[in-house]
């Protein structure tokens, strides 16, 4: 009962990545696995805004052009994602996720899953359902103050 209900929370939270990745990017930044940190977290928010355009990115982001570009050229060179003209304004450029970025994103689902998973199981049952609603209230107030909700 207690795996589904950490399931659970754990889906959520990969779902509502782009929250986390604006509240914990200096954590993760000094992560020991880094590069597969930011990349896994990047590929889940190309794929979670569907397509995005650069800017709309770096915005979502709120990181300067040049730091976009860079990231966006190392996870292009690494194959993972590809520009891609926008089909109703050549001007601006899709972020789109290659065959090798969405089979990425697939295998390390199941890995960040189960590592979270070791790291929620000193939780109790209720305590998951605490900090279920906990992150429920995070992530609606951070999306208020975006001016999402």
């Amino acid at each position: 009962m207690m795996e589904k209900k950490s399931d659970k929370l754990i889906e959520e939270m990969l779902e509502d990545s782009i929250i986390y990745i604006k509240l914990f990017n200096r954590e993760l930044i000094n992560l020991s696995e880094r590069k597969f940190i930011k990349t896994f977290f990047w590929l889940i928010l190309i794929e979670q805004y569907g397509n995005p355009s650069m800017s709309a990115l770096g915005k979502t982001l709120n990181i300067s052009k040049t730091q976009m570009t860079t990231r966006i050229d190392e996870l292009v060179n690494d194959g993972l994602i590809e520009r891609v003209p926008d089909g109703n304004d050549r001007r601006v450029l899709r972020i789109v996720l290659t065959a090798e970025g969405k089979n990425l994103i697939k295998k390390s689902h199941k890995t960040v899953k189960e590592s979270m998973n070791q790291l929620l199981s000193p939780l109790s049952h209720k305590e998951l359902e605490e900090l279920s609603k906990s992150i429920e209230i995070i992530k609606n107030a951070v999306l208020k103050i975006q001016g999402v909700i």
